[in-house]
């Protein structure tokens, strides 16, 4: 969703909390009872009385007589009832539009006083409160959450978001972001969770969980296959999918956080899917999300996803953030009658369905903008997150953990580690940290005794680059509005890694686009906090380039090998010096409004690490990056550590891990490819799109089931990590299936004991996967289980698993849905979807 650019206003005064109240529904009885807060700490001022004042511009002495529908004794339906019998077409309307960019929030509700209806703010959140709202926590990425592989963190995370957004004043979270993880240039990827639509469904439902645990409603998005930032919310992005496939990939976890969670709402998306916009996509908003899961809240328009007033009909309640479908237009389509009225009156049922549920009409949010809501408490969440999502992928000769003290000298390079730290990505997603640790402050803070660390850059910031001279450059640059373009010739003067970036000051989430010889290199769509980017190319001195540069921009810089060159050799010296280097890098590109043009990192840094490498033979590579990078030098260090874009407790948390005091034990939430040609959609029509259409023709084989099905062996597989500690897989029991219960099928039970065979504390993500009988045409292995285990050295633990009807089932056709096949099932269980790492195996047959 687009961060608005428009004022905001900030109110004063004290926070005020109150325990909310929800209503839990059941096939026949709706219940009213407190929602309790998560032990998570409240903010410094905050009360927990369930006193609040009500919003602004509703009269505190509003009565049940007044306004019948505030009467909690009465059931939810009848409360609508009550509220439509007395709204006219005009109060409708106030409800299912925006209000444009100048409101407190990204997303607003309007509110009416004369019915009682409070104001809704919704704000972005998928990783903490957005829109540059401060006095927040910015938490650690979706990436890094999802490679925690801990459904229990995951709910502490949403309880962190939960609380801070009602601390705002704001009634709706907008998040999680749960699209699959298609493709690793998808610029949104780290904000998202995985490639595994099982891993992603058991996250969602536990966050959004978290969130709503506070009383603060969830919106879940983008509803759905909204895989790319290219040609987003326009005809051009049109995603060709198979039912089975939306149903397998990219629906599970929008499914499970309408069943599960019981999700308040949802915000349908950008893309076009198959031939329809998202927001007025009939198929999957009337007949998937409300004619089969039965889906009782809200559908946001995102940031205007919304292009006809039709949307209405096809199952869309709420444009935001404008008006323009939604306003005149859908009273004018009323009164006209090419619209039901009937159906305006359910859009406005839905929304206030879920406001009664949430007690958002008798006590609305009593928060502002303004207000400081991040606790101690929410802090420490946001570091176990960033020490337990950090994944370990290279660990030669225990390098690692480096000695608590006596570690000699530690030289600590690259810009990432302080001149330029990457914690978050950007756009909407991006969270303004109240402080942030850097990888250099972190590890200089825990450095015991005998341990000295030493500092270089390495490489000059992107934002310090100099203007490329008109000997080099034909004609001259000048900066390019809105809109513009240059064209020129680009004569190298030396044969080398080049460094070349761009800048795009518009703050207008449209991205600006730099291509070589035809090449496109970069993709800068001015979102927050970066606004230049960065990339190496390899130049011939006295060859010419051709350069093309398109969209706004004002400035077009960049370093020379000789310029390059001091830097790296300062570095060097500093590895030589050391005992060990640590090189702390990052990709500061990942974004929403841009899809990255490939998986190298930003500037030299590769040519850095193959340096620094070469100096000292015990070197640790540290990266930061939402998703995955290509590793030329992986040959040549000792120790790599995925610390995915970490947050505000960036270097601490580090620090933690590198030093020994954390075990490191995240598992990748996805692939990491060699290169591109490994990975599913790598050809045009699949990535980004030819011909106005998008083929997502790789079908249900996304992430590691491509790669098992093709035999291809990746850089590092889904499901991997390594620790400090080692463990072994033993004792595999699978129980013969038993009848399920109503829908829900066979019910096989799986067990197995994990043994801590290593020296230290550590924690291990058994994962269980599953091959179906070969009639089904489903991929060789599926996850369908994991649990994140803790012992102790020499400890023995046991994990168990129950497979139910749905774990077994695919997907055959509307008509008959989901399917169990009849035949052979085989279990395998280990650490990471690699065959090698499934030690155990095994199998049961369902019959009939």
């Amino acid at each position: 969703m687009k961060l608005t650019t428009g004022a905001r206003s900030r109110l004063g005064g004290r926070l005020v909390r109150r325990l909310p109240k929800a209503v839990i529904f059941t096939a026949s009885l709706v219940l009213s009872v407190p929602v309790a807060l998560a032990a998570l700490g409240s903010p410094a001022g905050a009360s927990t009385a369930s006193t609040a004042r009500p919003a602004a511009g509703i009269a505190a002495a509003a009565s049940n007589q007044d306004c019948p529908w505030l009467n909690q004794s009465l059931p939810i339906s009848q409360r609508v009832h009550l509220l439509l019998s007395k709204m006219t077409l005009a109060n409708e309307i106030t409800m299912v539009e925006g209000q444009g960019t100048s409101q407190p929030y990204v997303f607003y509700m309007a509110a009416q006083p004369s019915l009682c209806i409070p104001a809704l703010g919704l704000e972005d959140g998928p990783n903490g409160v957005g829109d540059g709202l401060t006095g927040v926590t910015q938490l650690p990425s979706g990436a890094s959450l999802a490679a925690t592989f801990d459904t229990s963190l995951a709910r502490r995370y949403g309880g962190v978001i939960g609380q801070e957004e009602w601390g705002k004043g704001a009634a709706v979270n907008l998040g999680p972001t749960v699209n699959i993880l298609r493709d690793p240039r998808w610029g949104r990827s780290f904000e998202s969770f995985t490639e595994d639509p099982f891993l992603n469904a058991a996250l969602a439902v536990s966050e959004i969980g978290g969130v709503q645990a506070q009383g603060e409603m969830s919106q879940v998005k983008h509803f759905a296959a909204y895989n790319q930032e290219i040609n987003r919310n326009t005809q051009q992005d049109d995603v060709i999918a198979s039912i089975r496939t939306l149903h397998e990939i990219y629906l599970p976890a929008f499914e499970q956080a309408v069943r599960q969670a019981k999700v308040a709402s949802l915000m349908c998306s950008y893309s076009v899917i198959n031939g329809d916009f998202a927001c007025q996509n009939d198929a999957l908003e009337n007949q998937v999300l409300r004619g089969r899961w039965h889906f009782p809240g809200f559908v946001t328009s995102d940031y205007a996803a919304l292009h006809d007033t039709q949307g209405a009909v096809d199952g869309t309640d709420m444009e935001q953030p404008f008006n323009q479908f939604f306003g005149q237009a859908l009273q004018t389509a009323v009164a006209n009658g090419s619209i039901p009225k009937a159906v305006v009156d359910t859009m406005v049922s839905r929304i206030a369905t879920e406001m009664f549920r949430f007690g958002i009409f008798n006590h609305p949010p009593t928060g502002t903008t303004s207000a400081t809501v991040t606790t101690p408490a929410h802090q420490a969440v946001a570091q176990q997150v960033a020490e337990d999502g950090t994944v370990l992928l290279k660990n030669d000769g225990g390098t690692l953990p480096l000695p608590a003290g006596h570690a000699g000298t530690v030289a600590v390079i690259g810009p990432a580690a302080s001149a330029q730290p990457t914690p978050a990505g950007g756009g909407s997603a991006f969270v303004t940290a109240p402080f942030s640790a850097t990888p250099l402050q972190g590890l200089r803070a825990a450095a015991g005794p005998g341990t000295t660390i030493t500092y270089q850059q390495g490489l000059p910031a992107d934002s310090s680059l100099p203007a490329i001279p008109a000997s080099a450059l034909s004609p001259a640059y000048a900066p390019t509005p809105f809109g513009g373009s240059y064209t020129g010739t680009l004569t190298a003067p030396e044969t080398g890694t080049y460094v070349l970036a761009l800048t795009n000051p518009c703050g207008c989430y449209t991205a600006a686009n730099l291509s070589i010889d035809g090449k496109e290199i970069l993709s800068v769509p001015s979102t927050p906090p970066v606004h230049t980017y960065s990339a190496a190319v390899q130049l011939q001195a006295g060859h010419s380039y051709q350069v093309q540069i398109s969209g706004d921009t004002s400035a077009f810089t960049w370093a020379t090998p000789s310029a390059l060159a001091p830097g790296i050799s300062q570095a060097v010296a500093a590895a030589k010096a050391a005992k060990t280097a640590v090189v702390v890098v990052s990709d500061d590109t990942e974004t929403e409004a841009a899809d990255r043009p490939g998986l190298s990192l930003p500037s030299a840094q590769d040519e850095l690490i193959s340096a620094v490498a070469a100096a000292n033979p015990d070197t640790v590579v540290v990266i930061d990056a939402g998703a995955p990078v290509t590793m030329p030098w992986l040959a040549k260090v000792r120790a790599v550590v995925d610390a995915w874009y970490p947050g505000e407790s960036n270097g601490t948390a580090l620090a933690d891990v590198l030093y020994g005091s954390t075990d490191p034990s995240g598992h990748l939430p996805e692939t990491f490819p060699k290169d591109l040609s490994q990975v599913p959609a790598s050809t045009p029509a699949q990535f980004p799109g030819t011909g106005g259409q998008v083929q997502y023709s790789e079908g249900i084989d996304v992430g590691y089931r491509w790669y098992d099905a093709k035999d291809i062996t990746p850089l590092f597989p889904f499901g991997y990590g390594l620790s400090y500690t080692s463990f072994r897989f033993s004792g595999l029991h699978i129980a013969p299936p038993l009848a399920g219960q109503g829908q829900s099928g066979p019910q096989v039970r799986v067990t197995a004991r994990v043994t801590n065979t290593g020296p230290v504390t550590g924690s291990e993500v058994a994962q269980l996967y599953l091959a179906d009988p070969p009639a089904a045409g489903e991929p060789p292995r599926q996850l369908k289980g994991f649990q994140k285990i803790t012992l102790r050295p020499g400890q023995t633990g046991v994990v168990s698993f129950t497979l139910d009807g749905h774990d077994l089932s695919y997907w055959s056709d509307p008509a008959n849905g989901w399917v169990v096949p009849a035949g052979g099932f085989r279990v395998y269980l280990g650490d990471s979807s690699a065959l090698a790492d499934l030690p155990l195996r095994g199998g049961f047959t369902v019959t009939g």
